[in-house]
């Protein structure tokens, strides 16, 4: 008998910032960080042969808390990435929520009938797995494997794996939630599905987000738009410092009400600068300030900036312990990444 743990990677940026980041390389946050540190204590005591992943950072940055406390090599396999999301990647999951509303409750609630032109569509993606799946079984026949992955496609592939047809036979799974196969006589047996008991709720993702309970349940993504001439009082509001020509300012929208804003500046090399973040006093607490700064961190890092400059102090004392957290004080910090 081979036994197979599938695991989705830690808390990503995606998960943080609300874009939807498919195939686009993110990286872990701190708390995918804990994430990582918590599922490391639960396998310390179980076998494991082989360890693979996708070839994502998030992934295999996860996969460190089996392959490196057991002395093993990492196999990086392409056919284990996330969906790819051809004109979505790295879109704000507000925007998908503006332009898209159905096609985005299919990507969640109906996957068989979700499509995108440039897209992978359910099968694919499904069955792309599968086949690597079934590669690595047959290479490590009668041994334990981990395999890491991403939560749409392990999803895509247990559905049609053991619930083909039936879109809700598979729930949407916490950050590093396990999922056990045993596999015998070319078939497979499904053991436990998206365990996440290792976690606290402190360290969970999804307890504290709504789009996985239902339609009736919201959760509050930003969209954004260019600044316009009429803005100008919102952003004294919002206390904008002079910005230049050529310097990325976006209004962040909350459904069809300004919230908060955003400006950036691209630099020499592999530099870029957040010039300013704020939200408006009755947007503050609510979470949405990981938001602005992926839109900052996310584009500059499309644009070939390695490193985030702050041109000035910032005073805010909410502003300064959310780029606490991610590694961003006074002067230069790297853009986080995983190496």
């Amino acid at each position: 008998m081979t036994t197979i743990y599938l695991i989705r990677h830690a808390e990503a940026e995606g998960n943080v910032f609300r874009r939807i980041h498919g195939q686009y390389d993110s990286c872990v946050t701190p708390n995918g960080r804990r994430q990582i540190a918590a599922l490391a204590q639960r396998f310390a005591g179980i076998p494991v042969d082989a360890v693979y992943a996708s070839d994502l950072k998030r992934t295999c940055l996860t996969a460190t808390a089996i392959y490196r406390q057991k002395g093993l090599p990492l196999h990086r396999d392409a056919r284990f990435r996330e969906v790819g999301l051809g004109p979505w990647e790295d879109t704000p999951f507000g925007e998908l929520e503006r332009r898209y509303p159905a096609q985005l409750h299919a990507f969640s609630h109906d996957s068989y009938h979700w499509y995108v032109e440039g897209a992978e569509c359910f099968l694919q993606y499904a069955h792309r797995f599968l086949a690597g799946l079934d590669d690595v079984v047959r290479r490590h026949e009668g041994q334990s494997i981990a395999i890491f992955s991403h939560g749409m496609v392990l999803r895509g592939a247990l559905i049609e794996l053991f619930f083909p047809g039936q879109d809700e036979g598979v729930s949407h799974s916490e950050n590093t939630a396990v999922t056990e196969l045993h596999w015998e006589n070319g078939s497979y047996e499904l053991i436990s599905l998206n365990d996440a008991t290792h976690l606290t709720p402190e360290l969970s993702t999804l307890g504290r987000q709504n789009w996985w309970r239902g339609s009736r349940y919201l959760d509050f993504n930003m969209w954004y738009r260019d600044v316009a001439p009429e803005d100008a009082p919102l952003l004294a509001a919002l206390g904008c410092p002079q910005t230049e020509p050529g310097d990325r300012v976006r209004i962040a929208m909350l459904r069809d009400t300004p919230a908060g804003m955003v400006a950036t500046r691209r630099l020499d090399g592999d530099e870029g600068a957040l010039l300013h973040l704020a939200l408006l006093p009755e947007h503050r607490g609510c979470g949405l300030a990981a938001q602005l700064l992926g839109e900052a961190i996310c584009p500059l890092r499309a644009e070939g900036a390695k490193h985030l400059r702050l041109l000035r102090p910032v005073t805010d004392k909410g502003t300064k312990r959310l780029l606490a957290t991610y590694g961003i004080t006074d002067g230069c910090s790297i853009v986080p990444t995983e190496e």
